[in-house]
């Protein structure tokens, strides 16, 4: 895992929408943090262009932190949520979540695909379907950056599933098991043109069945 980042909480006042509006205004994204054995969540603020800067680019899921509270306390936590405003995009809030080193987290981690050079089935014109994450449950200590999904070997057609991971101790996927994560898709013209082949062959069939029933009557 990456070297812990460290976010600096400001104070702030409980408040409401027009408030935080303030606060935006003036360069500062709200934010609070929660968590297991915390009396009640913290409430505070972050520079928004350095939260900005932070996330840009990157997958915030799965990157731990040192965050230091008004309080002058450090912990340990992550990103929980971030929401965006639905026009912009702009951060108008982020959840950070408490991590207790004894104590599992369950977390959306990044796939990762190599091998697609390399890949006989997309050489072959193949397409390449995927899951981009996954939901595991760990320590925060062990929590990856990603996971790592080589599709090398695989031909047209061929599919990986959850089951199929590999990953290492202390690591549990909460995922279905039978679910498809990698899948080498034929060709959308040859779908089409197997479909089209199986309705001419039922058309085919249905007429002959007419024709069978005009001679028997």
């Amino acid at each position: 895992m990456s070297e812990l980042v460290t976010i600096v909480m400001e104070p702030r006042e409980k408040s409401g929408k027009r408030g935080n509006g303030r606060l935006r205004r003036e360069g500062f994204t709200p934010c609070v943090f929660y968590g297991p054995e915390l009396p009640e969540p913290v409430v505070g603020k972050i520079g928004s262009a350095y939260i900005t800067r932070l996330l840009a680019g990157v997958r915030w899921e799965t990157m731990r932190l040192t965050i230091k509270l008004p309080s002058g306390a450090e912990e340990m936590g992550i990103i929980r949520e971030v929401q965006r405003h639905p026009l912009t995009g702009n951060i108008v809030h982020i959840d950070f979540m408490r991590l207790l080193k004894d104590r599992k987290v369950t977390v959306n981690v990044p796939i990762h695909i190599h091998g697609k050079e390399a890949c006989v089935g997309l050489k072959d014109g193949g397409i390449l379907e995927n899951l981009h994450e996954i939901e595991i449950e760990t320590l925060p200590i062990t929590i990856p950056d990603s996971i790592d999904v080589d599709i090398s070997a695989l031909a047209l057609g061929d599919m990986i599933h959850v089951s199929d991971l590999k990953l290492g101790e202390g690591l549990a996927i909460l995922a279905d098991p039978d679910e498809v994560l990698v899948n080498i898709a034929a060709p959308k013209a040859e779908v089409e043109a197997e479909a089209e082949g199986d309705e001419k062959e039922v058309e085919v069939v249905a007429k002959g069945k007419a024709a069978k029933a005009d001679k028997d009557e």
